[in-house]
């Protein structure tokens, strides 16, 4: 399966990228308006990736999710090239009957087998993976990475 991208230039240091006839708005992080940065959708898109794993597995073991949200965080280097140094990602579900030993099978597999995005920089970056289900304490499912 190949995926194809364009780019065209907006002025100053944004660009529209095009995708299949779907479009989005980059730009630099000095220059903050409707777009994202190229760093920041990188985020977006690890959250997205490992979201659409956990939704499906847990569809799968017949769990009933009512709510399910992520909040990752990256820390990037101060020098350049200032990649991530470390994420942290905390998956928060609310749901009647959630069990937790599901929730933190479905973790495990989207991180260590399903996530493309993930699987591009698993050795590359210190990862913390925490989640909660409804008002529990985050429990933590593990931390990788260098």
């Amino acid at each position: 399966m190949s995926v194809s991208a364009h780019l065209s230039w907006s002025g100053g240091l944004k660009f529209r990228a095009q995708i299949n006839g779907r479009s989005l708005q980059l730009n630099s992080a000095e220059k903050m308006d409707d777009a994202f940065t190229p760093m920041e959708f990188f985020l977006i898109a690890l959250a997205g990736c490992t979201a659409m794993d956990v939704q499906w597995i847990l569809n799968r073991q017949r769990q009933k999710v009512d709510r399910f949200n992520i909040d990752v965080h990256g820390k990037r280097r101060d020098d350049d090239p200032r990649y991530y140094e470390s994420i942290d990602l905390e998956y928060v579900f609310a749901g009647d009957g959630l069990r937790k030993d599901a929730v933190e099978r479905a973790i495990r597999l989207s991180q260590e087998k399903y996530c493309s995005v993930r699987a591009m920089i698993n050795d590359k970056v210190k990862f913390n993976i925490t989640y909660k289900i409804g008002n529990q304490p985050a429990k933590a499912v593990f931390s990788s990475g260098t």
